[in-house]
């Protein structure tokens, strides 16, 4: 993948913020099959469906209760500092993207309309490997 190539050559966030341009609309929808981008003190952007979904979880004032609250965003608005991994290890980000795609296929139904996508993007990858 081109972006991936170029991240790991010339670095910088705003490949990063292409990369995730590129992927987030091959994520499943869904908070469950959604792809983890990154975990912030609490708080989880999320690729799903081809948004950006922030997922902040935190303890409730009273009692032992947990709290979430969901949000959508655009790419542009995920922090610099949730994107250092991305930065740091592109490869290792985009084989984990892999990962998570080949588990969703294994269980995705043949009628699923990203499910030819996703499976053309996940051999075009495997075989560039």
């Amino acid at each position: 993948m081109a972006a991936v190539r170029e991240l790991k050559e010339k670095g910088g966030y705003e490949k990063a913020y292409e990369l995730i341009n590129q992927i987030k609309d091959l994520c499943p929808p869904g908070i469950e099959w959604g792809f983890e981008l990154a975990r912030v003190a609490g708080i989880s952007y999320i690729a799903e469906g081809g948004r950006i979904v922030v997922l902040s979880v935190s303890r409730g004032e009273f009692g032992p209760f947990m709290d979430s609250r969901m949000r959508v965003i655009s790419v542009d608005n995920i922090p610099v500092n949730a994107l250092s991994g991305v930065v740091s290890d592109p490869e290792g980000f985009l084989d984990s993207f892999v990962n998570h795609l080949h588990q969703w296929l294994k269980s995705s139904s043949p009628n699923n309309p990203l499910r030819s996508e996703v499976l053309e993007f996940v051999k075009a990858l495997s075989a560039k490997r």
